[in-house]
């Protein structure tokens, strides 16, 4: 069938058709208008957020009363093929011709939502009546429930794609806490209470076909629909692609009455409870508690909504505040963090999180969190207006500053929050300008906080969850379901076995069926000449080729700055300073000092002049002074701990300011690298916190894949391998022994560190800001020329980049192919497999490669058909990463993961060497989807900056994203298979390549055995702690 052809009625004749609800500004600065259809009550918001990308998120108000997952296995099968368009999978090889990367979704407890990206305008409206045609009339059939949600293996295994996704999360430390918290929080008959991701008993025997039927003709429907588009794209031209779904759905007629969802009246929390939480696990060292109590109705009292949240920050916003003082930053630490949030239900319920907290001090949150909360209620502690105000001033910058770092999600969140409880537009105001709302609260006084306090939390019942880890609990649910497994194979016997085989074998048949090529091809890739990138000026003082040290005369005096500085002129209101520092010359003994020590410099005192600053008044200046500040290992720039982005040579310290306040900001950039002060008691707090935050991360399966995969490509001495969770506990676990015996040698240290990485040739500093708008207010230039105490203009004008490729090892492993290890708190199984590949982000094999790559991994490709298609994993990849000069294999939440590692040889293996034709059409999409992929690397302006600074690393152009597109629209054919051949064959060799696999205890033996099938030879690690990767060096 050809697409809905977009031509018709004028444009003033469609606008006619549509009524303007709501007409506004996001923060006073983007165009939002909210339109709704005169005849099908369909609601369409348009944000008009500048760049590249044009975002798309369908969203429907969904209710649930039970565990069956209906909104969660609705969500899938929607996917699955159309009246228009019936075919599995049709949608997403579509949308990966429309430059964009298929389509995605999520499943909140209250809604729904459909999400689509694209580059440029044409290709979304071009997607849009087809998308919506699979929300509306999807084909949902018994075929499509049996693969995709839930079916018995022809060896009586559990699978089906939501089933592999809800075994993966079902009994992990957060769903059973949080779900514990809101069936406490929400007694019958409230929908707030279900688990919408379905539980895997419902799966099994409760959730049916039937009953998903039933639910979309009940939740899909065009007055509960609300289509939100954030991007540069015109209404009428919306319209005039919203003609044939709006023609479709009146010649369907009479819809019957609608009730709009979460209308009924949620029953109330009569007194306070308080549960112990049991959740699998291999260790039990720490755990995690939430306190809640019931908030503000995000329907009536929306401001007062927003009042507990800035409430919340203030009590938990920087380690001087309140709750962390208190649990957090002392010798004795009673938890790693506390975090607070809110869920905005019709009655809201807010909370906050203890993690990591140690096993024996689980009981003692509650008491203490009270009692503490009570000084302040009562006077004795007293709120601190000075903080309180420099809060809200740093939540209105927040509010601008999120237009420029994620504006699409920020925008669609708010206006997904007023479709689901909004009555009319000055709701849908308040939501997207909520400063207006902060400046009012800068007038209130202390006491008006104390009364929301009191409110909603002292005078209330409560429902505090304490979440311990138990290894009794992982051998119960493991005995559990073996003999559940065992019943049922007893159950089914041979023949039952084989009909369910045969079952599956048909529903993928008829699933399978392709799409017609007339089909595909009736929607055209769009060109893309008319992408809206974000402008961009890159200059530098040091003598890289990319991009030449050439810069207006306005910027000469960079020249003169005595250490390397590179500029990124881009609109912002804000500026961005961004330290690198180079830890080549770091001695081994000294390199696992770097988490540690990148966690000290902002909560350390400080010396300023003839004085020094208290480590408290450090932290709430700068809380006051910054919008963000961060620091991390690599160049990944996202601030986690115990792990690395590219370049993890480098160490990267973040400061964003507003540029009133720009000078403030080097002083401080200044001060906590140079002038920080490391106190034994600093170092003793943040040690002993570190180490509880690292239980929490013990029980991640893609976290312990992640650092055997660290270990075994790259050198034991790397910061890849000295920043791992295993190797720092060990390290700090000593530290904190040592500080009892050799405190000074200890602090000496850490300043050995810091004087090696620090120097003046070991720093660059990358700063991003809009330059003719900050040299509207100053000289941005002058403050630089102190920033180092060594102010002679020589310097070493060369970066020094060690690529990640140049650390990669050399340890030959003998007949071992590879390690694996059992993980208690894990129920689906995780895989990493790489092999040496291209190293220069230049190579002209790359275009190829990525092409080839998005090929077999796009959604609806050969590896999406075939391994989460049948329910194997829930998610899997093939990536490159020249900077690591690798090529990486990944399967994710896989319930079979000995299935799904034979499909992905099976098809790497057909397409290397020819057994399986390289498809035209297919081809196309994969070209058109990486497109956009290379795009949405500069999707905002943080991005931009992001990339930026790789560009300088890696020594390409700042052009290199756009020539790279240019090289990709070229691959052809002959050229996919080539480095198919070349490249990929490595990689599905045992003998040349590396596999780490973390699973649960019970699977260790049979995936041994069954992986000694295709040629591997896997090392079993019996114990983490005591094995490879986590001796020091």
């Amino acid at each position: 069938m050809a697409a809905p052809n977009q031509s018709g009625p004028n444009s003033t004749s469609l606008l006619d058709k549509y009524e303007i609800i709501c007409q506004l500004r996001a923060s006073g600065t983007i165009p939002v208008v909210k339109y709704r259809s005169r005849k099908t009550g369909l609601q369409i918001i348009l944000a008009r957020v500048e760049g590249p990308l044009v975002n798309g998120y369908f969203t429907l108000a969904t209710e649930a009363h039970d565990d069956d997952g209906l909104p969660h296995t609705l969500e899938h099968l929607i996917f699955l093929g159309s009246e228009d368009y019936p075919y599995k999978g049709v949608l997403d090889l579509l949308a990966n011709r429309c430059l964009a990367s298929g389509t995605n979704a999520w499943t909140d407890t209250d809604h729904t939502a459909y999400t689509v990206q694209t580059a440029g305008s044409e290709g979304f409206l071009n997607l849009l009546p087809i998308y919506l045609d699979h929300l509306l009339y999807p084909t949902l059939t018994d075929s499509g429930f049996t693969t995709e949600v839930y079916h018995i293996t022809g060896e009586g295994e559990d699978a089906g794609v939501v089933y592999s996704e809800m075994q993966g999360r079902e009994n992990t430390d957060n769903d059973r806490c949080y779900r514990a918290m809101l069936r406490a929080m929400y007694p019958e008959p409230s929908g707030y209470r279900s688990e919408t991701g379905g539980i895997m008993k419902n799966l099994r025997e409760s959730t049916s076909n039937s009953k998903i039927r039933q639910y979309h003709q009940e939740f899909y429907r065009p007055e509960n629909l609300h289509i939100i588009v954030t991007g540069q794209v015109e209404a009428e031209d919306v319209f005039a692609a919203l003609e044939p779904v709006e023609q479709k759905i009146l010649s369907k007629g009479d819809r019957g009455p609608y009730t709009r969802p979460w209308q009924s009246p949620v029953p109330p929390l009569e007194a306070s409870v308080d549960k112990l939480v049991q959740y699998p696990s291999d260790s039990e060292d720490t755990g995690m508690v939430l306190a809640a109590w019931r908030g503000p109705s995000s329907v009536t009292q929306y401001n007062e909504l927003i009042s507990m949240g800035v409430l919340m920050e203030y009590l938990t916003h920087s380690s001087v505040s309140p709750l962390p003082i208190v649990f957090v930053e002392v010798i004795d630490p009673l938890a790693s963090s506390v975090h607070h949030s809110c869920y905005e239900n019709s009655l809201s319920a807010c909370y906050f999180e203890f993690s990591g907290v140690p096993r024996q001090k689980v009981e003692n949150i509650k008491p203490l969190l009270m009692s503490t909360l009570e000084r302040i209620a009562l006077g004795v502690d007293r709120i601190d207006m000075q903080v309180m105000k420099d809060i809200l001033t740093n939540l209105v910058l927040r509010e601008e500053s999120r237009l420029e770092t994620s504006p699409h999600s920020t925008i669609a969140d708010h206006i997904i929050g007023d479709a689901l409880y909004g009555t009319a537009c000055e709701h849908l105001e308040a939501r997207l300008n909520k400063k207006a709302w902060y400046e009012v609260l800068l007038q209130q006084s202390c006491q008006y906080w104390v009364d929301l306090l009191c409110k909603y939390v002292m005078d209330a019942p409560s429902v505090v969850v304490r979440g311990v880890p138990s290894l009794a609990e992982s051998t119960r649910l493991e005995e559990e379901e073996k003999k559940r497994v065992e019943a049922r194979k007893a159950e089914l016997g041979e023949e039952g076995l084989k009909m369910w085989k045969e079952k599956v074998e048909k529903a993928k048949e008829m699933n399978e069926l392709p799409p017609p090529s007339d089909m595909l091809e009736s929607v055209p890739v769009p060109s893309v000449a008319s992408i809206n990138y974000h402008p961009l000026k890159a200059y530098n003082n040091h003598m890289e080729v990319y991009p030449a040290p050439l810069f207006p005369s306005n910027l000469a005096q960079i020249s003169q700055l005595p250490f390397k500085f590179q500029l990124d002129d881009i609109h912002s209101n804000f500026v961005e300073m961004i330290a690198v520092l180079d830890t080549v010359y770091l001695p081994t003994s000294l390199r696992p000092y770097l988490t540690l020590l990148l966690d000290l410099i902002f909560e350390s005192p400080v010396v300023r002049g003839d004085q020094v600053i208290p480590y408290e008044d450090v932290v709430r200046e700068l809380a006051a002074d910054t919008l963000n500040q961060d620091a991390s290992v690599g160049l990944a720039l996202n601030g986690r701990r115990f792990s690395c982005g590219s370049y993890c040579t480098n160490a990267a310290v973040v400061i964003k300011v507003e540029m009133g306040k720009y000078e403030r900001g080097i002083q401080w950039l200044r001060e906590i690298l140079f002038q920080s002060q490391f106190t034994t008691e600093r170092v003793q707090v943040k040690a002993k916190k570190l180490i509880n935050s690292i239980g929490k991360s013990k029980r991640s399966g893609p976290k312990v894949a992640e650092l055997m995969f660290h270990n075994v490509a790259f050198k034991n001495d790397t910061n890849q391998n000295q920043q791992n969770i295993l190797r720092q506990e060990k390290f700090l676990n000593n530290l904190l022994q040592r500080l009892t015996t050799e405190e000074g040698k200890v602090l000496e240290e850490l300043e050995q560190v810091r004087g090696v990485i620090m120097q003046k040739d070991r720093i660059t500093i990358h700063m991003a800001t809009d330059y003719e708008q900050l040299s509207a207010q100053l000289d941005p230039i002058a403050p630089w020329r102190d920033f180092v105490a060594d102010k002679d203009s020589s310097r070493d004008n060369i970066l020094n980049i060690v690529p990640d490729s140049e650390l990669l090892s050399q340890e030959d492993l003998g007949n071992t192919t590879g390690f694996l290890t059992g993980v208690g708190s894990v129920e689906s199984a995780y895989l990493l497999q790489s092999t040496r590949c291209v190293t220069e982000h230049r190579d002209w094999d790359v275009p190829a490669i990525l092409t080839a790559i998005q090929y077999l991994t796009q959604l609806e490709g050969p590896m999406w058909r075939e391994i989460r298609g049948q329910g194997l994993a829930y998610s899997y990849s093939i990536s490159l990463n020249p900077t690591q000069g690798l090529l990486i294999l990944k399967l994710a939440r896989a319930s079979q993961l000995t299935g799904a590692y034979r499909e992905a040889l099976n098809i790497l293996n057909s397409h290397i060497n020819g057994t399986t034709a390289w498809d035209d059409t297919l081809l196309e999409s994969a070209r058109s989807s990486l497109i956009f992929e290379i795009i949405e690397r500069e999707a905002v302006i943080a991005d931009v900056v992001q990339q930026s600074l790789l560009s300088f690393f890696r020594r390409v152009p700042h052009s290199y994203n756009k020539d790279l597109i240019e090289r990709v629209a070229k691959v052809t054919l002959e050229d996919v298979k080539r480095v198919a051949l070349k490249y990929f064959t490595p990689l599905v060799e045992p003998s040349s390549s590396k596999t780490v696999i973390v699973c649960h205890p019970s699977s260790v033996q049979e995936t041994v055995q069954e992986l000694e099938k295709f040629g591997h030879k896997l090392s079993v690690i019996d114990s983490l702690e005591e094995s490879r990767f986590a001796d020091q060096v």
